[in-house]
């Protein structure tokens, strides 16, 4: 990972790389989501030789059909094809779970396409039953994982 560094960024920074990777056929308004500026949400990027190719989010919000309080979404974590398999998804995860395991809340979740949904679960992740159909971004799947004390390993 010492090829990489990992910079908090502001959410406009973010939603070009979200929306070429996730979501191209959507105008890039439409990835200006309203919990970006939550004054406690967190916006990572991983940058290569001073390119962004990675980014993360994370932000307070309950999770869907259940009665969680304290809890944390993560959101759209997306790493440039050239830069897969190389562990920096999995550490911008670890620092989007980091900053929320600093407050008193119980739990992180997201919301993963089925193509994703084991890496999730390969960092601790456990489904919440069948994949949930959504019009938009086809099947996915409730992952969460609860929070706990974490040895940081950095501060951003």
């Amino acid at each position: 990972m010492s090829d990489y560094e990992l910079q908090r960024i502001e959410p406009a920074e973010a939603r070009p790389l979200r929306r070429a990777l996730l979501h191209p056929a959507l105008p890039l308004a439409a990835v200006d989501y309203e919990a970006d500026s939550h004054p406690a949400a967190l916006h990572i990027g991983a940058f290569k030789d001073g390119v962004l190719v990675g980014v993360a989010t994370v932000h307070p919000q309950p999770m869907p059909s259940g009665t969680q309080t304290g809890a944390w979404r993560i959101r759209d974590i997306a790493v440039e094809h050239g830069h897969r398999g190389r562990g920096v998804g999995a550490w911008m995860l670890q620092r989007c779970l980091e900053h929320a395991s600093a407050t008193a809340d119980q739990v992180a979740w997201c919301l993963a396409r089925v193509g994703a949904y084991g890496f999730f679960e390969r960092l601790g992740f456990h489904r919440a039953g069948g994949p949930i159909n959504d019009p938009e971004e086809g099947p996915q799947y409730l992952l969460s994982v609860e929070l706990g004390p974490v040895e940081r390993s950095w501060a951003i």
